[in-house]
């Protein structure tokens, strides 16, 4: 069976600070990787799917 693998640094380094304890950096580092992926999929959706369709930020990931 294949472990599984990891597509960014990003992904590491969240591991990286929950395996050492680090809740804030974890934390904070989740919360930008949210970020960076909700913005770069309301862009996708505005450029492929969409017309008229108002794609705001959502609150939670703020």
């Amino acid at each position: 069976m294949r472990e599984g693998y990891l597509l960014t640094d990003e992904h590491s380094q969240m591991l990286d600070a929950i395996r050492e304890g680090n809740v804030d950096l974890a934390d904070e580092l989740a919360h930008a990787h949210t970020r960076q992926f909700q913005d770069n999929f309301i862009s996708f959706m505005r450029e492929n799917y969409t017309a008229d369709v108002a794609l705001g930020p959502l609150k939670a990931a703020q």
